[in-house]
């Protein structure tokens, strides 16, 4: 390899290509498993309905990231940027799915995302106002929260499952938690980086070992079968497409930050408006793709970024070939099988640390903003909107259905800092620093990335 690694626009050759991509597949495939065994898990659905989900999350993951790096006409930011599932929705769709069933959460994403794209490219100079810093921080804070909870009640098994709080099941996850730990403290290079997936390895062979998977829906499986689109068909209530569109637009702000980090690694610049709308247009684009194979809005999988800084190998045709490698997995229902047999306490237990990593970040986001007494208050009451109603469901029940997607969770939270900030007064003041912040929180999603992937020291 170059000494000094490689540009956006360099090719690698094939025996350094092919090694690399499979380096970014194996992080992507990571990201792009909360998704769906999350969702799954929390919906109950059965191991075939979990190959079904797995199988669309990579194939989405694939082709959005080849669309992103490669391109046709205006779709595609052309950067080194991979695109998952985004596991921003795993909280809504669990709130979402039971009342208006999967079917609707499906046609919500793909309304939503279709209202995302619209929305940005009508206002997408006003909306770094609507959303600053702090409020995107605020969000990362509350979905990181949720998520612990989440990934909690799957160390004890998945809630409502007959051995849920098993000893084995938390035995399963320390385990699991453990080996990510060693490896993310002890660990170099690629070893450092990929040590969930490592710890998901290592609880997985443990559980085999233990009796407790079930290969059945492996062996069953066939070795090839395309992804099949509205599983559980498609319907379009309309609550449920104005929350989702209005998180889509909240998460295109993670987007920004990641472009920017992208670039600034690969080329030591900002990105032009070029990429800019190029990413954001392909992230809309993709998102109503993902809606038609049963999945939630796609996202810039940040932990590529953090890949980006460490190998320095920054060619979008190396992040090209991971897409073309998650592809493969998505139409290989043997592989979409043998993941949807992870046992749940190991899938928990590999993202608990990922989870708590995401909380920490949104902390750092906020504070990034220099938050003054306004902000604090913002970021105060929004927070505490967000998670005590997704503790408290039950306070809403005398209100309509759209009440409580709105106001609990990361909704809440999203909805209230935007309206608190567009209401409360000082906001200009407040507008004059929000653009000299965002170097400062470009800066600091590198170092998120790194935090849990390393920086190849």
């Amino acid at each position: 390899m170059k000494a000094e690694g490689y540009g956006i626009n360099d090719r690698p050759p094939v025996r350094e290509l092919i090694p690399f991509g499979i380096q970014h597949a194996l992080l992507i495939a990571f990201q792009a498993l909360p998704y769906p065994l999350l969702v799954a898990a929390g919906l109950g659905f059965d191991p075939v309905q979990t190959a079904v989900l797995v199988s669309c999350a990579f194939f989405v993951a694939g082709l959005s990231t080849i669309l992103q790096t490669i391109g046709i006409g205006p779709i595609g930011g052309r950067v080194p940027i991979a695109m998952t599932v985004s596991v921003v929705f795993v909280s809504p769709a669990l709130l979402i799915a039971p009342q208006v069933g999967y079917a609707g959460y499906v046609g919500a994403c793909l309304v939503g995302s279709l209202i995302c794209g619209l929305v940005f490219f009508l206002f997408s100079d006003k909306l770094r106002h609507i959303f600053p810093p702090f409020v995107s921080g605020s969000v990362v804070f509350v979905l990181g929260a949720t998520l612990i909870g989440v990934a909690l009640g799957y160390c004890g098994g998945g809630s409502g499952n007959d051995d849920f709080g098993d000893p084995m099941n938390l035995a399963l996850a320390g385990i699991t938690l453990v080996t990510v730990l060693v490896f993310h403290v002890l660990g170099k290079g690629f070893l450092h980086g990929a040590a969930p997936l490592l710890g998901l390895l290592v609880g997985f062979i443990v559980a085999v070992c233990m009796g407790r998977v079930d290969f059945a829906p492996v062996a069953e499986a066939a070795w090839f079968g395309f992804p099949q689109p509205l599983y559980w068909g498609i319907e379009f209530p309309l609550d449920a497409c104005i929350t989702i569109g209005f998180l889509a637009i909240c998460g295109v702000a993670e987007l920004l930050g990641d472009v920017s980090a992208t670039t600034k690694i690969a080329a030591d610049r900002m990105p032009t408006k070029r990429e800019t709308r190029g990413v954001i247009f392909t992230q809309a684009i993709t998102s109503g793709l993902s809606g038609l194979f049963n999945c939630g809005p796609t996202i810039s999988a940040s932990a590529d970024v953090g890949l980006l800084g460490f190998t320095k190998v920054c060619s979008r045709y190396v992040v090209a070939l991971a897409g073309s490698i998650m592809i493969l997995a998505g139409i290989c229902p043997k592989v979409s099988a043998l993941c949807s047999v992870i046992p749940t306490a190991v899938f928990g237990g590999a993202v608990l640390l990922m989870f708590g990593v995401i909380l920490v970040n949104g902390i750092k986001i906020i504070m990034e903003s220099r938050p003054n007494e306004r902000v604090v208050t913002i970021v105060a009451v929004s927070i505490a909107i967000g998670l005590g109603f997704n503790a408290f469901p039950e306070a809403l029940a005398q209100f309509p259905f759209w009440v409580s997607m709105f106001l609990c969770g990361i909704p809440g939270t999203a909805f209230t800092a935007v309206i608190l900030n567009l209401i409360l007064p000082g906001r200009k003041q407040s507008a004059q620093w929000v653009m000299e912040t965002e170097e400062a929180v470009v800066e600091q999603a590198i170092a998120d990335d790194e935090a849990i992937f390393g920086d190849g020291s």
